[in-house]
């Protein structure tokens, strides 16, 4: 993505701080977007991932915040979402990355894991932001999933609905299935260079 077409625009990254989370944060700074950072959970391991991403960021010289929640939770995302509009104005692109591997099918935990991170942790941030870009008009919601499930991008976006009504962002699927987290990080700029960011 060329320097600066992102100049003047807030992007949130919610992730757990791994590499794909770190391309998707670095990239948009490096194309000019003041960047809000939050963790999936409150984990020591997290926290410092994303402090690093941080001061990655810091190192272009982009306005951010990194903020360590359980995304999870209602509360805690809709705390972050207004600290989002608070310090950086309004939030034009929401990504959530998740850190989760597809699930085993024989393992009810991990398919318990799964489904909060594929449904009920972007469905919570979609509609902590959603609220608040609706108001202001605009807004791109992106779910980097650990790969692209076109019932995913349906039944997200069909709980969202029913929970906004209309008027409301959608929230768009990319797979994190790529070849590396750059590629992945290409996905999230594709789907922006077709959506209104502005």
């Amino acid at each position: 993505m060329p320097d600066d077409v992102l100049a003047g625009k807030v992007i949130a990254a919610i992730g757990g701080g791994d590499d794909y989370h770190r391309a998707v944060a670095v990239t948009v700074a490096e194309a000019g977007a003041s960047v809000a950072l939050a963790t999936f959970n409150s984990l020591p391991q997290q926290e410092f991932a994303v402090n690093s991403i941080a001061n990655e960021v810091w190192a272009v010289g982009r306005e951010h915040f990194a903020d360590v929640i359980e995304a999870s939770d209602p509360d805690q995302m809709g705390d972050f979402a207004q600290k989002t509009w608070g310090e950086l104005g309004p939030c034009n692109c929401l990504v959530v990355i998740s850190s989760l591997p597809t699930p085993s099918s024989d393992s009810p935990v991990e398919e318990k894991r799964a489904f909060a991170g594929r449904h009920r942790t972007p469905l919570l941030a979609a509609q902590a932001f959603g609220q608040l870009m609706r108001q202001q008009g605009v807004g791109v919601v992106i779910f980097v999933a650990p790969e692209r499930d076109p019932a995913d991008e349906k039944a997200l976006n069909a709980a969202l609905s029913a929970h906004l009504g209309a008027g409301g962002p959608r929230i768009k699927v990319v797979g994190r299935d790529a070849p590396g987290p750059e590629e992945a990080a290409s996905r999230v700029f594709t789907v922006l260079s077709a959506e209104e960011v502005s």
